[in-house]
């Protein structure tokens, strides 16, 4: 009789689990009538199998729609663009570029932020020594381009901490004055002045 009891008990607590984990899994889920109009229209070539998603894909559906929405016309021409592209790349190319993402992704904020800018000092570069830059470090072997990343990780880490130390020994009035020549001074007009005799 114990026995029986247990065993109701324990197909009680089985069941109750399972319909738990059913009902988050469907509150995750949404069904295709119960999206906006707007995004029906966008995600509509899933319509007909929507159900048939995992509620998370369903989500990144979702939020993708709703990314599209808040663009504008520009954005979305931009964004067409970029999908144009990635639609032209090979199998092997779209690999690359995930996995320069992923380890991007791995990345620190301060390593992100030294990476960004780096990249937008290569933009500034005319196009033309761009695509130079770029056949030279094509043409690198492996160990070529390993021995230039161990080096140039080395002289960041180097010339960051020189700037560090000039900063913390610099005035107010040298901050300044580096902060209006680098753009991204809060007083204008101020700072091409005197410099407490550092440039």
């Amino acid at each position: 009789m114990k026995n029986r009891l247990a065993l109701k008990i324990g197909l009680v607590a089985i069941v109750s689990c399972l319909l738990c984990i059913g009902t988050s899994t469907s509150v995750l889920a949404k069904r295709f009538a119960e999206l906006s109009k707007e995004q029906q229209r966008i995600l509509q070539p899933y319509a007909n199998k929507w159900d048939l998603l995992a509620p998370e894909k369903q989500q990144l559906l979702q939020a993708g729609a709703d990314k599209w929405l808040s663009m504008t016309p520009e954005e979305r021409n931009k964004a067409k663009e970029r999908l144009l592209e990635w639609q032209g790349l090979s199998p092997e190319q779209r690999q690359k570029i995930r996995n320069r993402f992923e380890r991007f992704r791995k990345l620190s904020p301060e390593q992100k932020q030294r990476l960004l800018a780096a990249r937008r000092q290569f933009l500034k570069l005319p196009p033309e020594t761009r695509q130079r830059l770029r056949e030279r470090w094509q043409n690198l072997d492996e160990e070529q381009k390993q021995k230039i990343r161990e080096r140039l990780k080395q002289n960041n880490s180097q010339q960051w901490q020189k700037i560090r130390e000039r900063w913390q020994n610099a005035t107010p009035e040298q901050r300044q004055h580096f902060l209006d020549r680098s753009g991204q001074g809060g007083r204008s007009g101020q700072g091409s002045g005197n410099t407490g005799g550092r440039n």
